[in-house]
């Protein structure tokens, strides 16, 4: 018998009463449905701003697509605290990340990952096997889409992009490293020290629309162990669409132990070595950048073409305090086809300034000798008298005055995310 004529019969249930009870279970199944589009609407959307659990869970293993909030920690190099293995897109947020290896690590899944308002902390790495797992804030070998946002980053090994970009060259998949706060890029490992940086890429396939903007990194004397700040290795952008490196505050770059007088990091590097120019790092635009307290150098063309470099600020003391001088070299800008593969051509320095002084203290260094072979220079401007300690700190007020002039903040906001200080061995 039909639902309705049952109740139509039944002799405690008048035609009016019978009308009344089922518009009754209309609504109530109408407001049912509402509630679970509206769960299922959170569900996919950004998760809301909350405040995490105090105390961290173990490693998780992400298999599916979807946003993702939590405090996360890996006590073991050889393990990630997140791995990420689909390529679906993955968003993390809100979280709180510690590992002894690696943070946030996909292998070999084109993946799709988004990174904001999320802390990081490199913690006392563990014996590791076959090859080094460097404490990398996120490291993705085969990727569609990069974005890492807002974040704070203390004491890792900053963010590694290698192998293959697989993404469809739009804005909605590409690489965007903005906002972020970082303190001491760290590439020490146990019993020994991995090359780390705050960003390499090494990767092929050109990429359009890729930005590493507005980012204060920031690495202290004995606390830190980075190589080159950023890093762009055999990577490139397009004729019509750049690699963009821009507004960016990199203070800090020094060996381990500091007072050692062999050092290759420094500040922002392209690199091409084993390759000619049709697979050479090029198309890139390096500009508006603060450079500040660098050992080695500030920035500079080992390998590449088509590269732009321009309205940077270089300031180095050559003091690695106070009391303390530079004993490893300390330059400003530099250009050379380092590794002999005819493919650094079509460079360009112009309208960046500069005052650098040299590792002992009694001489400039600027600008290197010679080249004019590797890159086109003009209207640099060289800061006239003596380059202190005190010119040092003036530029990070001038980094806070432009961050607030242009109403950015970087980090996490405290209202979106709740740090926690990461407690480290002494190695």
């Amino acid at each position: 018998m039909p639902y309705t004529a049952y109740y139509t019969c039944h002799p405690r249930f008048s035609p009016a009463s019978v009308l009344w009870f089922s518009r009754g279970w209309l609504v109530f199944f109408a407001v049912a449905l509402l509630a679970l589009s509206v769960v299922s609407l959170l569900n996919i959307l950004p998760t809301a701003p909350r405040m995490v659990a105090q105390g961290f869970e173990g490693p998780i293993v992400i298999t599916k697509g979807g946003t993702y909030t939590g405090n996360w920690e890996s006590r073991n190099s050889e393990v990630p605290a997140v791995e990420v293995r689909t390529s679906e897109p993955v968003v993390i947020v809100h979280s709180n990340i510690r590992g002894a290896g690696p943070l946030i690590r996909s292998l070999s899944k084109a993946a799709d990952i988004t990174v904001r308002h999320t802390s990081g902390y490199g913690i006392t790495p563990t014996p590791w096997q076959d090859y080094e797992k460097p404490r990398r804030f996120l490291a993705a070998d085969v990727f569609q889409n990069i974005v890492v946002e807002n974040c704070y980053m203390e004491s890792t090994a900053g963010i590694y992009l290698g192998k293959s970009y697989e993404g469809n060259n739009t804005p909605e998949q590409t690489i965007r490293i903005r906002y972020n706060k970082v303190k001491n890029i760290d590439g020490r490992i146990y019993n020994g020290q991995a090359i780390a940086q705050f960003v390499q890429f090494n990767f092929r396939n050109a990429i359009a629309h890729a930005e590493i903007s507005w980012n204060e990194v920031i690495n202290e004397p004995g606390n830190s162990a980075v190589e080159d700040n950023i890093n762009i290795y055999n990577s490139r952008g397009t004729p019509s669409s750049p690699i963009l490196i821009h507004n960016n505050y990199i203070q800090g770059a020094y060996p381990i132990p500091v007072t050692k007088a062999e050092y290759s990091g420094g500040g922002i590097i392209t690199d091409s070595p084993e390759t000619d120019s049709s697979a050479a790092t090029a198309h890139l635009r390096i500009y508006d950048n603060q450079l500040v307290g660098l050992g080695n150098y500030c920035i500079g063309i080992a390998g590449g073409n088509h590269i732009e470099v321009y309205n940077n600020r270089a300031i180095v003391s050559g003091m690695i305090d106070e009391q303390t001088r530079f004993q490893c070299w300390t330059s400003g800008i530099w250009a050379k086809d380092f590794y002999n593969m005819q493919s650094t051509f079509n460079n360009r320095f112009y309208n960046n300034t500069l005052g650098v002084v040299g590792q002992t203290g009694t001489w400039r260094n600027e600008v290197m000798e010679g080249m004019e072979a590797a890159a086109t220079l003009r209207d640099n401007r060289i800061l006239e008298g003596e380059i202190t300690w005190e010119h040092e700190k003036k530029e990070y007020i001038r980094w806070q005055e432009k961050l607030k002039q242009q109403h950015i903040e970087t980090g996490p906001t405290q209202a979106q995310a709740a740090t926690q200080k990461a407690t480290l061995q002494p190695f």
